[in-house]
């Protein structure tokens, strides 16, 4: 075996590697990118995951109520660590 098949033989394993590493990150950013609850928090919303969209008009969500809505007492509440 020369040199010259040994030289390629790395440089398709090197390409192999470099390949799957990009179909990682690929599928990596998808999923950041794709994530609705995440993206949400991430920009200071709220997730509403019965409408399944992002609201800004809710304090909180809340399994039992829902969403919260923001007043007064809701955001005493919320400091008192009652939400």
């Amino acid at each position: 075996m020369s040199i010259r098949h040994i030289i390629h033989y790395i440089y398709q394993i090197i390409k192999f590697i470099c390949a799957i590493i990009g179909i990682l990150a690929v599928c990596v950013l998808g999923y950041l990118w794709f994530d609705d609850k995440m993206f949400c928090l991430d920009i200071g919303k709220i997730y509403d995951p019965i409408q399944k969209v992002c609201r800004d008009d809710c304090l909180t969500w809340n399994n039992e109520i829902g969403c919260v809505p923001i007043t007064e007492e809701n955001i005493e509440k919320k400091a008192k660590g009652l939400f």
